[in-house]
């Protein structure tokens, strides 16, 4: 009887978890396919200047709000996570959480809003932009509010209200920017930011968490008692998702003094293939795995089953996926770039690879966050960073792009000894035998499938290629009956 329910548990965990990756992986595509149709209007009306214009101000927004927000959209969903059964809890937490995205999302404005003429003095050597850098303080404030109401969804496991949210919110968003674009120009610009930012807010807030009003009410000083906490961890991993950014500038910085704007540009597109678009899985799985890995940080070996369970099916739907890309390769960089961009073939191949230790580091990455141990993320965050930017600097220098998508295999591969390391030692859980085992057997399949599409004729490696992929179809089978 106990293993009948067992089974019955992790069928139905695999199931959520794909129920939550294909919701969110459409998600994410139609919020890329609005970004590409709004830029390409952008481009058409306001030319190259307002795509410039449009690249600047939501530069300044993004980087203010790296570290005013709090991280309380990330942070939050923890505390949530963790007290979702108990709704009188539950109604503290959300007014808790609501309150600080106001404070943070007023503090992002004032700064930005008093920083106006400092900015656009420093970035276009006028006055001119001042006002429409004072209007994206707007944008600091509603996209603020619109965090927290994600966080409350997430922790409590709306996803589906989370997701309906995000989907108004960026058609709307791409609706009421369209004729501000044509009929004001360049003029439209920070404006369109700001209504873009005011139409997820408004689209989130309808299918906000419902909770009841405390009683008794709740007064500042316990507020910030309350919130301290999430705001604390938020700050620890705004300062690592900080730290991340100015490595990656860095790398950018010495990449383009060395060799030039182009390569840069290079460099760019082949990381956009292999970060954001085969990151589409991890961010859509992370939507459910990080609330339910928070619910259950008091409880070690349910940790330790989730993070094994997580690795394996992440690993059964990526590799063939990645086989798949490996075969497509040319026909993806002709299709989202042009003829030019060829040479970064060699790049996002082997760079795709990292993919797999990312799988495993990533997951195990989770319990340090879901654990609240902030000083510990930030630490496996810096060393990543310092081992990052020397690693695919001189990979580069080396070997060329070639070189560079090596160095992400084994710059993943380092992150994921640094995080194991953390996991196994201060943490006490481990990793499956099957699930290692799955792990090398992956980056092996995936290695011979692009030594066989450089080395063999393509009616004989794309055969393979798609004979290897569809032998992950049973084990994902078998572990959808689990």
């Amino acid at each position: 009887m106990k293993s009948k329910r067992a089974t019955h548990s992790s069928s139905r965990l695999t199931a959520t978890v794909l129920k939550a990756m294909g919701l969110f992986s459409g998600l994410q595509m139609v919020g890329i396919i609005c970004a590409v149709v709004k830029m390409k209007l952008v481009a058409i009306w306001l030319h190259a200047s307002g795509v410039g214009l449009f690249s600047i101000y939501q530069s300044v927004v993004d980087t203010i709000a790296t570290l005013s927000d709090l991280g309380i959209r990330q942070s939050a969903v923890r505390d949530v996570a963790s007290h979702r059964t108990l709704s009188s809890r539950l109604s503290t937490i959300a007014f808790v959480v609501r309150r600080w995205s106001a404070f943070a999302g007023l503090l992002g404005a004032v700064v930005i809003m008093g920083g106006a003429p400092f900015l656009s003095r420093w970035l276009f050597h006028s006055w001119t932009a001042v006002w429409g850098f004072m209007l994206l303080g707007g944008a600091m404030f509603f996209n603020s509010l619109t965090g927290g109401e994600q966080a409350l969804l997430q922790g409590d496991g709306k996803l589906k209200a989370l997701a309906r949210g995000n989907l108004w919110g960026t058609l709307s968003g791409l609706a009421v920017s369209i004729p501000l674009f044509y009929l004001l120009g360049e003029k439209s610009v920070a404006l369109s930011i700001v209504v873009y930012a005011l139409t997820m807010y408004v689209a989130t807030r309808r299918f906000r968490l419902r909770t009841m009003r405390p009683s008794p009410a709740i007064g500042l000083r316990a507020v910030w008692e309350s919130g301290r906490g999430f705001a604390r961890l938020g700050l620890y991993m705004a300062f690592a998702a900080f730290v991340t950014n100015t490595a990656h500038t860095l790398f950018v910085a010495l990449l383009n003094s060395f060799a030039g704007t182009e390569q840069v540009g290079y460099v760019q597109a082949g990381d956009t293939i292999i970060v954001r678009y085969l990151g589409l899985v991890f961010t859509a799985i992370g939507m459910e795995f990080y609330p339910r890995m928070a619910a259950a940080c008091r409880h070690r070996r349910a940790m330790q089953t989730y993070v094994n369970h997580e690795i394996s099916l992440l690993l059964l739907i990526l590799t063939p996926l990645l086989l798949l890309f490996i075969m497509l390769r040319c026909t993806v960089v002709q299709f989202l770039y042009t003829s030019d961009f060829m040479v970064i073939v060699p790049f996002i191949t082997w760079g795709a690879l990292a993919s797999i230790p990312k799988a495993v580091s990533w997951c195990m990455a989770f319990t340090i966050i879901s654990k609240g141990d902030g000083r510990t993320y930030i630490l496996t965050e810096v060393l990543d960073a310092l081992i990052s930017v020397p690693l695919c600097y001189y990979a580069y220098v080396m070997h060329g792009l070639t070189g560079l998508g090596v160095a992400y295999i084994l710059w993943y591969l380092i992150y994921t000894l640094i995080t194991g390391f953390v996991y196994r030692g201060r943490y006490g859980m481990k990793l499956y035998r099957s699930t290692l085992l799955l792990s090398i057997l992956s980056l092996l399949i995936c290695s011979g499938g692009i030594l066989s599409m450089d080395h063999l004729p393509p009616l004989l490696s794309h055969p393979l290629l798609l004979l290897a992929a569809a032998g992950f179809i049973p084990p994902l089978r078998r572990l959808l009956r689990r």
